[in-house]
């Protein structure tokens, strides 16, 4: 599969995602990538890898990445996992190393939920539980904006310079939910993390479609259309980005699904497979 771009505004994503194929998407700004899938060049350009489980579509290109990286003399690579699978993906790591007979250049980090990691200028990615089978964690991308102050709003711009010049602080900063991205999860997602609903572009998995594969979703930890519509009336988000369909489906049925059942978001709904897979 060729990787599939959206922007929205000045944020860009790029990346791939089939259920038990590969998911990976590299989101810009600030350049980081959340999950690796089989391994993409189009990952040898990021310092930042963020794996959200152990399952091989999501983490088996690391050792790639790392590689690709230490042959282009980039500079040291950041990994981010669940704390409980630090081991095993270090030993993944140094066991594709030796059969490279080379030393990656990395650091592998252990997150548990509520663990903030500085990204870029005034921005941080915040990890959070997931409801899968495995150890699982979703990220969100926080970016810290400056504002003027309500105050101030409508005064001219050279007593704005005044003011500021005299010392005065004229704007306020706040802490933005620019993206939360889910990984592989359940339903128990949004009563355990209800602040996904609240990000402005929400990628969140969506597995399963039709009355006959309902209780897989449940089963085996996966989201259904159905679990989307149960809480529509809440998302907030201003653009929807859905993944991880299963190779059962095509793109467009999920995409006609998702609008039929989720209205208010029709026309910001966008899903991301990857071209040349429909």
């Amino acid at each position: 599969m060729k990787p599939q771009t959206l922007r929205f505004g000045d944020l860009r994503l790029v990346g791939v995602s089939r259920a038990g194929v590969e998911t990976w998407l590299r989101v810009s700004p600030p350049g980081l990538a959340f999950d690796v899938g089989r391994g993409s060049l189009r990952l040898a350009g990021t310092r930042d890898l963020f794996v959200s489980h152990g399952h091989l579509d999501h983490s088996l290109g690391v050792p790639y990445v790392l590689s690709q990286r230490s042959l282009h003399r980039a500079e040291a690579t950041r990994v981010f996992c669940p704390c409980e699978i630090v081991d095993d993906l270090g030993t993944l790591i140094e066991a594709a190393a030796r059969l490279e007979r080379v030393r990656y250049e990395y650091e592998l980090v252990g997150l548990a939920p509520g663990d903030r990691v500085e990204v870029g200028k005034e921005m941080a990615v915040e990890a959070f539980r997931t409801d899968h089978v495995v150890p699982s964690l979703g990220f969100h991308l926080l970016q810290r904006r400056h504002h003027l102050r309500p105050e101030l709003r409508g005064l001219e711009g050279a007593e704005l310079a005044r003011r500021r010049e005299a010392g005065e602080e004229i704007t306020e900063s706040r802490e933005e939910l620019t993206l939360t991205y889910c990984g592989d999860t359940g339903p128990k997602i949004f009563r355990d993390e209800p602040r996904v609903l609240t990000a402005r572009v929400l990628v969140v998995e969506c597995t399963f479609l039709g009355d006959e594969l309902r209780d897989k979703g449940s089963r085996y930890k996966h989201l259904h259309v159905d679990d989307l519509a149960d809480v529509a009336a809440a998302l907030a988000c201003e653009e929807l980005v859905l993944i991880h369909l299963s190779r059962r489906h095509r793109a467009e049925e999920l995409r006609r699904e998702a609008e039929r059942r989720l209205p208010a978001l029709a026309g910001r709904i966008h899903v991301l497979i990857g071209e040349g897979d429909d």
